[in-house]
This record gives C-alpha cells, structure tokens and sequence, in this order.
C-alpha cells in the first residue's frame, strides 16, 4: 500500500505531522470499546494448547516463536528473557513440560502476557480512504478538521525480527474477537485485528514500543503523547475539510509552504453524494 490517510481534528496536528513527527495512541485510547475487551477466546486457547501438544509445531509457528522472543525483549527490557529454542524439536519439548499439563494455569499467564504486551505498546492508524464520510465526521470534527497523506510508509517501516512491531500492516476485519492463543502464528490478532463493524475504515496500523518513542505530558493533562520521528518527505498533501474556514487554509498553506514546500493543499467538498477534493 503507497497512499494511506490520517484523519485529525486539529490544525495543530498537521503541522506537528507535517515536520515529521508520528503519534502513537494507547489502546486505552482507542476510540473502539471492543480495544478494550479480553483479546483472547478461552475455548480457542485450549483447544491450540492441546492440538500443539499433540501434533508439535510446524516451521511456520516455530518462526513466530522466535518473533514472540523479540517482542519480549523490546517490550519489557527489564525481565530475564528466557532462552528461545534453537530447533522445532525444542518447542515441541518445552510445550510438552509438566507445566503445560495445568491448562487453567497456563490460559492465566497467557491473559496476563497479553494485556501486559497491550499496555505497552502505540498504535498508528491510517486508512486507504480519503473520502469517507463517517471518518470525516467521526475524526476530522465534522469537516472541520483535515485529512493528511503519506506515500511510502511501507518504505519506512518495514518487518523486524518481531513480525509485527515497526510494520505496516492491514487490519483484518472478524465477526468475532478470537484473539492470541497458544499457536504462536496467531501473534498479530493482538494488534491488527479488530470487528466486522469497522470494515468500512479500511485501516491499516503500525504498532511500536511506547518506550522507543518520545513521550511528554500534555499542557494541564495528566497524560501523555508518544511521538515517533519520521522523514517529513512521506506527507505530500493535506486535505482541507469543507467547514475549515478559508482564513484557516490561507494560514494553512502559508505554514506548510515554510515547512515543505512539496506538500499539496487540496479542500475536499461534498455535494449531497459524494467527497471530492479540488486544489486550494
């Protein structure tokens, strides 16, 4: 994917983006309630642990064992990683220790893996789409906001060693939330899956290490924003909304010019049917 879009509410937000810097939001912050559920399905769980016990794992799953340990090590620093197994052979012994025999236990420390993992990650949201209208709404504060475009950013964030931190990837859309279980290929449910309902955004995401970025407080707020630097190249236009006042674009354009002359401004109009956008 070469073009994607992220909507924002604030002039602010475009001109922080513009110069290159890249805001993570916290699942806690996530406009989705279903972010916030359990991102596991107990059945499933169980099922997977006894099916891997059984049968081993296949050269797939044992890749995504080795990406699970780098995750590990970006994500908590600060605990003894254990040793990840050099061959099938050793993850078909390790899931079939003793301690695995006490599947109740084991679908615990998985829950509690999971939600650690998810609070300490950022998550960047984009979208294929530049004219829907619900995101216009939704994101962009009913057209007054704008929408910025990014080409490349598959160029800059490419697949690390963990298979799903610093990538861009598609978010698949489910009719139910099935979550990680004991296969280690199902890795990426925890940060690109989200329900059927939201199909319509066609998102895309790039998940980091909330501590690799820059994090401060907001002004006044007991919160924080988490910036990731970019090259300011990749943001070649931004789109006006329609209830963005023409005092606003003039100011707009002014400041990107001094910015990144490169970068297109276009107003997006709707006619009652459709979004189009137009050179400002």
């Amino acid at each position: 994917m070469e073009t994607l879009y992220k909507y924002v509410k604030d002039y602010s937000a475009v001109l922080n983006i513009s110069r290159g810097f890249l805001k993570f939001t916290e699942i806690s912050d996530l406009n989705d309630p279903s972010e916030l559920f359990p991102q596991m399905d107990k059945k499933s769980v169980h099922k997977s642990l006894h099916n891997i016990r059984n049968e081993g794992h296949t050269e797939e799953q044992f890749k995504w064992i080795r990406s699970q340990n780098e995750i590990i090590k970006i994500l908590f620093p600060e605990e003894q990683t254990p040793q990840a197994p050099n061959t099938i052979e050793q993850a078909n012994e390790m899931i079939r220790s003793p301690i695995y025999d006490n599947a109740i236990y084991m679908e615990k420390e998985l829950s509690e893996k999971i939600l650690l993992i998810r609070s300490r990650i950022g998550i960047l949201s984009l979208t294929e789409r530049y004219d829907s209208l619900p995101m216009w709404a939704h994101y962009a504060a009913n057209a007054k906001g704008y929408v910025v475009q990014f080409e490349g950013l598959n160029q800059k964030f490419k697949e690390d060693p963990t298979g799903s931190l610093n990538v861009l990837k598609p978010v698949k859309y489910t009719e139910n939330i099935s979550g990680m279980t004991f296969d280690p290929s199902t890795q990426d449910n925890l940060f690109f899956s989200k329900l059927q309902d939201w199909s319509y955004e066609r998102e895309w995401r790039i998940v980091s290490a909330l501590s690799t970025m820059d994090s401060s407080n907001f002004s006044g707020e007991n919160k924080k924003i988490h910036l990731h630097p970019i090259e300011p190249s990749i943001i070649t236009r931004v789109i006006c909304g329609w209830n963005v006042s023409p005092d606003n674009i003039t100011s707009l354009k002014k400041e990107l010019h001094n910015i990144n002359p490169n970068i297109q401004v276009d107003v997006a109009s709707f006619d009652g049917r459709k979004i189009q956008t137009k050179n400002a």
